[in-house]
């Protein structure tokens, strides 16, 4: 099943904190059209939302960047299209870019370079450093860091499995990288506004210590799968224990189709009592149309690893 969507030059207003967080996500099965993009050039078909994507600096000056790879898993050519959008970290100011993937797997502007070829995959170490050194982003964001969502087009793909897109977000490591990469949501006309996840926050007990990283994503689509809008979400707070409501709401207002906020040590922010190391969040669109995607990170906070889930939905 097919959907309409749009990614939006909207301004920002994102929490972000982030230490020792991992994510990748594939979704798939969206048709994606970006506002101004010339019809001629722009990609119609399968879309695969990666509700994170970053480069930045975390605890200890680490080195954090998302690794893509993009496969063409048919027997034919076909235009890719992205659509980055997030936000300048230093500078706190919004960036909106439409792009496409050449022949070669490099990233160009928008309907240049060819087609990707049939049974094709484009890998990148560092997203956001390939696109700067593509120049289409500035040097800036090299130093400024960057974060947000991407969401890449298939022209004329219609079932799952067509295109796919896997992310995988690392740090370097003694010699080496440290990372969790995640196959996530496919998209359809059926998109929830409500999420729900059971989270930990187990520092000071025994076992691993382990604390939560949240990201919540508008995925600029409506539950209908037509163009979304900027929402408010609220994350509420369950305990395991009985069920009942603790701890206080959080609210993320101005969230822009395509954003991506982020609401680290969850427990924490939320509240929870310190008896509770396990509890249930919801996370619900209270204005807007805009349906969510929604990532959890549990970190390990001796060693900083961390394992990514999606939030499953709860419009039940």
């Amino acid at each position: 099943m097919k959907v309409l969507g749009e990614h939006m030059n909207k301004e920002l207003s994102t929490i972000f904190s982030l230490v020792g967080l991992f994510f990748g996500v594939v979704a798939q099965d969206a048709i994606a059209r970006p506002i101004g993009a010339r019809p001629q050039a722009a990609a119609f078909g399968v879309g695969v939302n990666i509700p994170l994507v970053g480069r930045l600096l975390g605890g200890g000056n680490v080195l954090f960047t998302t690794a893509i790879n993009v496969s063409n898993n048919t027997t034919g050519p076909a235009q890719v299209d992205f659509f980055l959008d997030g936000v300048d970290i230093a500078k706190q100011t919004s960036f909106v870019l439409t792009g496409s993937l050449s022949s070669t797997g490099a990233p160009v502007q928008q309907g240049t370079g060819g087609q990707m070829r049939a049974r094709s995959n484009a890998h990148y170490d560092d997203f956001v450093g390939a696109l700067v050194s593509a120049g289409l982003m500035s040097q800036d964001f090299l130093n400024d860091g960057f974060v947000g969502s991407a969401l890449f087009v298939f022209n004329g793909f219609s079932k799952r499995g067509q295109g796919s897109v896997i992310a995988r977000f690392q740090n370097d490591f003694g010699g080496g990288t440290i990372g969790v990469s995640l196959k996530g949501h496919e998209l359809t006309v059926n998109e929830p506004q409500t999420l729900v996840a059971a989270v930990r926050d187990t520092r000071g007990k025994s076992g691993p210590q382990l604390y939560a990283n949240v990201f919540i994503n508008n995925i600029g689509l409506t539950p209908a799968g037509g163009p979304g809008d900027t929402i408010t979400v609220q994350i509420t707070a369950y305990a395991n224990s009985t069920g009942q409501p603790i701890g206080s709401p959080i609210t993320i207002q101005n969230l822009g189709p395509g954003q991506t906020a982020t609401v680290g040590n969850i427990l924490q922010a939320l509240g929870a009592p310190a008896t509770e190391d396990t509890i249930l969040i919801y996370a619900s669109v209270t204005s807007g149309s805009s349906a969510i995607a929604g990532l959890v990170s549990q970190v390990d906070a001796s060693t900083k690893d961390g394992s990514a889930f999606e939030m499953s939905r709860a419009d039940f």
